[in-house]
């Protein structure tokens, strides 16, 4: 079956997702995610593009962009190229390193646009790796001192060109619904059970994890079926993971979520 077609965004602003193969690693040290910032820069003087926001993770890179319509594939192509040159070349090996089909995700909408940017900065501490602030690897240092390969005017003319807005903004704790709306491949089964358990938490308004297994367990099981069925909308989780923190079987909960 071909490939479905890739959709140009209205306003030519995108969320692209690099991945590795099989889900493998990407970058083996600092040295190599220095590199690929650096391609960044090659390309962005070569096809004149904007870039919003980045993060580099391990085995992911994610990228908000702004660019012509018909040079998406051609900077996603030179990126995933010189990376892969480099890598293999470094350590010795042969093949592509990089998934060839890149993800990209169109952003018509405002509040997308900063969900999104807020998404990627948030990424690492979503990981558990660190705080948004202390991540080395991401553009949110560089809103908060110099920017160097970002062009931070139109994300922060949103907060009325107010660093204090935009942090606050960023630390909102809302970015909880952003998983449950954002969560891409990457993410998809890696939610942990505290994760799920606090967008259940926030979805449904409870408040103490103990109290989960209680809210799905009423006396009316028509309640019960469509408090469960809920469920189903929470990306990056699966039937097991739910199973577990609902305390409900997972042959009931997998025949009511079929």
């Amino acid at each position: 079956m071909p490939r479905p077609l890739r959709t140009f965004s209205n306003s030519k602003t995108y969320h692209v997702i690099f991945k590795g193969i099989d889900n493998q690693d990407i970058f083996y040290d600092n040295q190599d995610k220095i590199f690929f910032l650096k391609q960044i820069l090659e390309t962005k003087k070569i096809f004149d593009y904007s870039l919003y926001s980045y993060c580099l993770m391990d085995n992911h890179i994610h990228l908000v962009l702004k660019c012509e319509n018909d040079f998406l594939s051609k900077i996603a192509q030179s990126l995933m190229i010189r990376y892969a040159h480099y890598f293999n070349s470094k350590y010795k090996r042969t093949g592509p390193i990089l998934q060839n089909r890149f993800k990209s995700k169109n952003i018509e909408t405002k509040d997308y646009f900063l969900r999104v940017c807020r998404y990627v900065h948030r990424n690492p501490e979503n990981a558990g790796i660190c705080k948004t602030e202390d991540y080395q690897w991401s553009s949110y240092k560089e809103y908060l001192q110099k920017e160097k390969l970002i062009d931070k005017k139109i994300l922060l003319y949103y907060f009325n060109n107010s660093l204090d807005t935009f942090i606050q903004f960023t630390k909102n704790t809302d970015y909880l619904q952003d998983l449950e709306d954002l969560a891409d491949y990457e993410l998809l089964e890696k939610l942990t059970d505290e994760q799920v358990c606090n967008i259940i938490m926030k979805k449904f308004n409870i408040s103490k994890i103990e109290d989960i297994s209680t809210f799905f367990k009423p006396p009316s099981k028509q309640i019960q079926e469509k408090r469960l069925k809920q469920l189903e909308q929470i990306k990056g989780t699966n039937i097991s993971q739910l199973s577990r923190i609902v305390r409900i079987s997972r042959g009931k909960l997998a025949k009511l979520l079929k």
